[in-house]
């Protein structure tokens, strides 16, 4: 196990400091500010489970087409079949519910450092621990929520119909196809976002699709024709301190953590798009969502984070000359797709610059 060889540590206590963990963990999450919220539960079971309603008619599986992104199992109504008899009582329905599980799994990284250098440092290391616990928290844990929206099923190709055939950057077609899938899907717009600061809370933003994808993509994405900046907003409001601009009915939100897949496309011949190796193209996924396409537990809240500072003059059974100390953190966490139908995974090239 690694130790800190010479810093000091200073009195803290708990409260503040799982509030500055998750201070310096707003920056670095996304994904995390959005999608079905829940808070984690005290003194229960490791499971969490959502229950969603399912639109009349609707099917709790589908397929995917490739290339259209189109997922059939659709709400399915006739109007003719609403059409009341004189005199007669029509058959009444009954609501239909899915419930989708999750698992809770725990998270947690620790720092560990010697009593000497607790006494004779006077720097605040401690509080350098405390931001880079919530902001490797943070970065983990958004890497925890990625994984599981890039593996849904739902996917559309900026060329081609399978990844391998990609090697062309995102486009206004392939974004209207996505946002096809997902009207055609009764998927609903995104209405709210997780509220910036450490209360548990949502506040509502103007409604449209969200769009999640890597910084390398940004030129990209500014290049779509209409494309709008959010300096050039005007009366509409960013929903996201990292939004890059919108397009049509889309809102572009950037992050350097949602990595590439390397080398995943096409060869790279002249295509002019990225490539790690220099032979194939790497592939970027943009992650389209509505409303409700999927849930996590929030970070968010004093139950949220548990914070773990021992300082070495602390001596216990463990430690009984009181020789070292700890700040650590755990969560516990989870993260789910609640439907395939609202989640679209655009996949394309970065131009080269």
């Amino acid at each position: 196990m690694s130790m800190q060889g010479y810093s000091t540590v200073a009195s803290r206590n708990l409260i503040r400091a799982a509030q500055g963990m998750l201070e310096h963990a707003q920056p670095i999450t996304v994904l995390g500010d959005f999608g079905t919220q829940r808070e984690m539960p005290q003194n229960s079971t490791d499971t969490l489970v959502f229950r969603r309603t399912l639109p009349f008619g609707a099917s709790t599986t589908g397929t995917t087409v490739e290339n259209t992104a189109r997922y059939i199992g659709t709400p399915s109504v006739t109007a003719s079949s609403f059409v009341l008899q004189e005199g007669t009582t029509p058959n009444a329905n009954t609501i239909s519910f899915q419930d989708i599980s999750v698992q809770l799994q725990q998270y947690g990284m620790l720092y560990k450092f010697s009593n000497r250098v607790e006494q004779l440092y006077e720097d605040d290391i401690p509080g350098e621990m405390v931001k880079l616990i919530g902001e490797t928290l943070a970065e983990v844990l958004e890497l925890v929520r990625y994984g599981t929206m890039k593996a849904g099923s739902v996917v559309a190709y900026s060329n081609g119909s399978a990844r391998t055939s990609v090697n062309t950057p995102i486009s206004l077609n392939v974004l209207r196809r996505a946002a096809r899938t997902l009207e055609s899907n009764r998927a609903r717009r995104v209405t709210s976002r997780l509220a910036p600061g450490v209360n548990f809370n949502t506040r509502a933003v103007q409604p449209a699709y969200i769009v999640f994808h890597h910084t390398d993509a940004e030129s990209d994405v500014r290049n779509l024709p209409g494309f709008t900046r959010v300096e050039e907003y005007g009366s509409f409001k960013p929903i996201h301190d990292r939004e890059v601009g919108a397009c049509e009915q889309f809102r572009f939100i950037s992050s350097p953590v949602l990595a590439p897949i390397l080398a995943g496309g096409a060869a790279l011949g002249s295509s002019g798009m990225m490539s790690q190796g220099g032979s194939v193209v790497d592939i970027y996924p943009y992650i389209v969502i509505g409303e409700d396409a999927w849930g996590q537990v929030a970070l968010k809240g004093q139950s949220a984070i548990k914070p773990t500072i021992l300082k070495a003059s602390d001596k216990n059974h463990a430690n009984p000359m009181g020789m070292f100390g700890y700040v650590g953190a755990s969560t516990w966490f989870a993260t789910v797709r609640l439907n395939e139908a609202f989640m679209v995974r655009i996949e394309a090239g970065v131009t080269a610059l």
